[in-house]
């Protein structure tokens, strides 16, 4: 599965991304930054997202220190459906897993390139999903690091397991290889968000996927 992800610094281009992508896809990835755990800060307008006629879903990809913070400013904010957040965060993971959970959504632990598998592995039974990051976050088009293969693969080959996603620099040159490391979730940011022919790139992308 193809999910485009949307990192903006504003609403407006929020909204504009959300029209190019809300008839291709079932849902969005967003990315909230703050500024800390990440360089980047995302736009902080969120409750103008009631204000959006679409019936896109978004799964929330926190790059921030204190995800039970934010999750607290996104509890009245429709159609959110899943949250990720850094393992590396400074809350306690089964603590944001549980508010996940009393607010109705999907929960997923990311682990940063340089974060080794056994972060993670206490959460496997807890979380719906473990995502990887392909590129040391919070910048659309820092380079892609193949190295991180290794380590999902190890993943991939466990019999019981969440499901695999990967995020960053994901495009038509990688796509087919980061496959074949049994990844099934491609969040994928520039190749589709920055397409002039969102369409044609998405038509391109599935065509590498077996």
């Amino acid at each position: 599965m193809i999910a485009p992800a949307i990192l903006v610094n504003n609403f407006e281009d929020f909204s504009k991304q959300v029209k190019k992508v809300e008839n291709l896809f079932d849902y969005a990835q967003i990315d909230v930054m703050d500024g800390i755990f990440v360089p980047n800060k995302s736009f902080t307008e969120i409750e103008k997202i009631n204000g959006l006629k679409t019936n896109l879903k978004f799964e929330l990809h926190l790059l921030v220190e204190h995800p039970l913070d934010e999750l607290k400013k996104w509890k009245e904010i429709k159609n959110v459906f899943r949250i990720l957040f850094p393992i590396e965060c400074k809350d306690d993971p089964e603590d944001v897993i549980k508010f996940c959970r009393q607010n109705g959504w999907e929960a997923g632990v990311v682990l940063n390139p340089e974060t080794l598998l056994t972060a993670a592995e206490p959460y496997y039974k807890l979380v719906d999903i473990v995502m990887f990051m392909t590129v040391y976050p919070g910048r659309q088009g820092a380079p892609f690091l193949p190295e991180v293969g290794e380590k999902i693969r190890k993943f991939t080959k466990l019999k019981k397991r969440p499901l695999c996603a990967v995020d960053g620099g994901i495009n038509k040159q990688n796509i087919s290889q980061v496959q074949s490391w049994g990844v099934e979730i491609f969040s994928v940011g520039s190749a589709l968000t920055m397409s002039e022919d969102i369409k044609k790139s998405l038509k391109e992308l599935k065509a590498l996927l077996c």
